[in-house]
């Protein structure tokens, strides 16, 4: 059990880094982001699975809490890139529609 949670954890992290480097490519199109996501939410269900309900060892529950804090990062920088994408169709609507008033 010991070793598939090391390799479950190794593979989380090599998952955040992805999107880490995705959500900071101010370039990227965001095409593979969603299926990165996913495939990270898919592996830490398969580490909850992997501890079977068990109190996690020191080491594992460090590592969650830091999950848990880089998701809470990643939902506040996806929040913060929707409302600037709104706004930015928003004044784009407002200057379609002012330049027809004209």
């Amino acid at each position: 059990m010991a070793l598939l949670i090391a390799e479950l954890t190794n593979d989380l992290r090599e998952l955040a880094a992805e999107i880490d480097t995705l959500l900071n490519d101010a370039e990227n199109e965001f095409d593979t982001l969603p299926d990165r996501v996913e495939a990270h939410n898919q592996k830490l269900a398969e580490l909850f699975a992997a501890l079977q309900g068990e109190t996690p060892d020191n080491e594992t529950l460090i590592f969650l809490k830091q999950t848990q804090q880089k998701i809470t990062e990643w939902t506040e920088q996806a929040i913060e890139e929707r409302d600037e994408t709104r706004q930015t169709l928003l004044n784009l609507a407002q200057g379609r529609k002012a330049r027809s008033q004209y």
